[in-house]
């Protein structure tokens, strides 16, 4: 399974009411970025996330 690792924070509003904190140097799954509405190949392509492999097999 993949995780990515932020470069910089990034906090999502939706709705003005709800938040969602994505922190700088934390580790994120696909999943996580999809329940807040973000598309992680966006993310990646701006250099705010890097992916990070770690030693399960690829799940995705």
């Amino acid at each position: 399974m993949s995780y990515y690792q932020m470069l910089d924070t990034v906090h999502v509003f939706i709705r003005n009411r709800d938040q969602i904190n994505f922190w700088e140097q934390e580790l994120y799954r696909k999943i996580d970025f999809s329940e807040a509405c973000l598309d992680v190949s966006l993310l990646l392509k701006e250099g705010l996330c890097r992916i990070v492999k770690s030693d399960e097999k690829n799940e995705e």
